[in-house]
């Protein structure tokens, strides 16, 4: 413990630590050749950006239209500038950098905390991803060998529950003093089967908040933020295992949603193309695309019968014992 204290000490004289953050650029932007108006060669955006409704990305240098017209704003921007950026829904972000936003917002935001004293768990916290803002969320954690050494960052926790973020942004209130009033919002993470929490791939799930003061132009913000997080809602925004979302042949996607809906007809639900999506790890939006892709229609997946084991759970999630 003693070394990591020093560890710590010499980022922040050094000027890398966590005290004096300097927020990364969006990578969508640090990507693109605007020269050359095309992604720098040898870049996957797939593995850096969660798309809505995106095309399936077969090549590398294969991106979405509204990104070769740059129509998507820098998702960073609502870290830099957030109350601006909701208030001006042509600078709402079509996509969310892994890194560069999602983890970076919630590290920000949490090593500004006030903190009662400089205990490193405050920073091993910072780190976690999705942040725990919930106590319970924290609780259950396993570094939590002795909760009593958490003390500090218990104090801090403004939800009660298993609440975990994947971003957060925190505005001042422009009509108060300094630190009298404030929106702290949250983008929520969601494991919505068993499968999610098994792999640890959350979805983008509710929004909470927490306000301090009384200015409707705050109310109107949070207002704004719920209507541009709907687009996401539902969706994978953490990069997938190695396979996931890709299919090698048409058979190989047919069996792999056949079982889907197969699993979800024989629990007593209804088959719909939002729950098959949620088991591919995927949305109802890029499952029609890909349906599209095969030259495939929703009824023969719906009403077909999958494979016992299907080559998502073989080949994409080798660890999954049959």
């Amino acid at each position: 413990m003693a070394l990591v204290v020093e560890m710590l000490e010499i980022l922040e004289h050094g000027g890398l630590g966590l005290r004096s953050p300097t927020p990364q650029p969006c990578a969508l932007e640090f990507h693109w050749d605007r020269q050359r108006d095309q992604l720098h060669p040898n870049i996957d955006l797939s593995m850096s950006l969660e798309w809505t409704g995106a095309p399936m990305f077969p090549d590398q240098d294969s991106v979405p239209k509204e990104l070769a017209q740059e129509k998507s704003p820098p998702c960073t921007d609502l870290i830099t500038d957030p109350g601006a950026v909701l208030k001006n829904k042509e600078r709402w972000p079509a996509h969310l950098c892994v890194p560069e936003f999602l983890e970076q917002s919630t590290t920000l935001w949490a090593v500004d905390r006030p903190f009662a004293t400089g205990s490193p768990n405050c920073w091993r916290w910072a780190s976690m991803y999705p942040l725990p803002v919930g106590r319970r969320a924290l609780m259950i954690r396993p570094e939590m060998v002795d909760m009593s050494a958490w003390a500090d960052v218990f104090d801090i926790l403004p939800f009660e529950e298993y609440e975990q973020a994947m971003w957060t942004l925190h505005i001042e209130d422009r009509w108060r003093p300094a630190g009298k009033g404030a929106l702290e919002i949250f983008g929520l993470a969601s494991y919505p089967t068993e499968l999610h929490q098994r792999l640890g791939h959350p979805v983008a799930g509710d929004l909470a908040y927490v306000v301090r003061g009384q200015g409707s132009h705050l109310l109107e913000l949070l207002d704004a933020a719920e209507k541009w997080w709907r687009q996401f809602r539902g969706l994978v925004l953490k990069n997938r295992p190695t396979g996931t979302g890709t299919w090698t042949d048409r058979e190989h996607f047919l069996g792999a949603a056949k079982e889907a809906a197969a699993d979800i007809r024989s629990s007593g639900d209804k088959v719909t193309q939002e729950k098959v999506a949620t088991r591919l790890l995927s949305s109802d939006s890029q499952l029609r695309g890909w349906i599209r892709h095969f030259g495939t229609t929703w009824q023969e997946i719906r009403n077909g019968q999958g494979p016992l084991y299907s080559s998502l759970s073989i080949l994409n999630y080798p660890n999954l014992q049959p």
